[in-house]
């Protein structure tokens, strides 16, 4: 099984000819099937794909890791220029929702278009909130429990419900697992969910306990000493290969974890490639 995974949007990027965005999004080519998981928040997409010689006219299946702007912002314009594409999402990705600030504002964060405007494009919208396999050996998370005591969602999140706003619990967070025969790789978007959470669930479910990569957002920018505490325990009791960190990870909980795991942890740059 041959596993090709390109970082095509993420915070920051070390070569000058690539665009650095707010987000997350990943080009997978595994045994000649072209996945795109996320598409980050706006155009460096586009940019930075050309640049990396990437067609995004032949991405086959796109993932989508949860309803936040920064992980679906170039998602209508992908669809509407490089052709109908098959989407799988959560069935809740499309609700209104809101991050509150540390002076109680409210902001919306949520996707910027509605289900019909992706829709009317031609994309093929397949919801899917149970843990699925999309083609052989690779997988969908659905929702993730929270089964961890010292894990949440990482931030003050709201979602309106009606006229009502209320805790929003991020169910719809979800990851991409690869059954690789040397071991799994999960990719995830922000891992509302806690990373210890999706990796514990990717593992239950796959029936797999050696893990090769986890790659993507981890949402401990905000983890407390306690958390950050077990979750590096966690980790080290996993053994994984190779943790490639980014987007709203932090800088100080990824200098905290590379002190940690040395080599084996990784900054997630835009551009990167990493293959299994």
């Amino acid at each position: 099984m041959q596993v090709n995974i390109s970082i095509l949007v993420e915070n920051t990027t070390p070569v000058p000819a690539l665009i650095g965005e707010y987000g997350f999004s990943a080009f997978l080519n595994i045994d000649g099937h072209k996945i795109l998981f996320d598409t980050g928040s706006a155009d460096a997409l586009f940019h930075n794909a050309s640049h990396l010689g990437i067609n995004l006219q032949e991405v086959e299946d796109l993932v989508i890791s949860h309803g936040h702007f920064d992980h679906t912002g170039a998602l209508l314009a992908l669809c509407k220029n490089y052709g109908r594409k098959r989407i799988y999402a959560h069935s809740q990705i499309f609700s209104k929702r809101f991050n509150v600030g540390l002076r109680g504002n409210y902001r919306e964060i949520g996707v910027s278009f509605s289900q019909q405007e992706l829709l009317d494009t031609g994309a093929e919208l397949v919801f899917m909130d149970e843990f699925a396999e999309i083609f052989p050996r690779v997988f969908i998370s659905g929702e993730i429990p929270r089964v961890n005591d010292f894990e949440d969602t990482g931030g003050n999140f709201k979602v309106q419900a009606a006229n009502e706003m209320l805790v929003d619990k991020l169910l719809d967070d979800m990851a991409l697992i690869i059954d690789h025969p040397d071991g799994l790789i999960i990719i995830s978007g922000c891992a509302h969910s806690g990373v210890i959470n999706t990796i514990e669930h990717a593992c239950k479910k796959t029936a797999r306990s050696k893990i090769q990569a986890f790659i993507g957002g981890t949402h401990l920018i905000n983890a407390s000493e306690s958390r950050m505490a077990r979750t590096i325990a966690a980790l080290r009791a996993m053994d994984i290969e190779k943790i490639a960190v980014g987007h709203c990870t932090g800088f100080y909980a990824a200098a905290r974890l590379y002190n940690e795991f040395g080599s084996r942890l990784l900054k997630a740059d835009t551009g990167m490639s990493l293959h299994f």
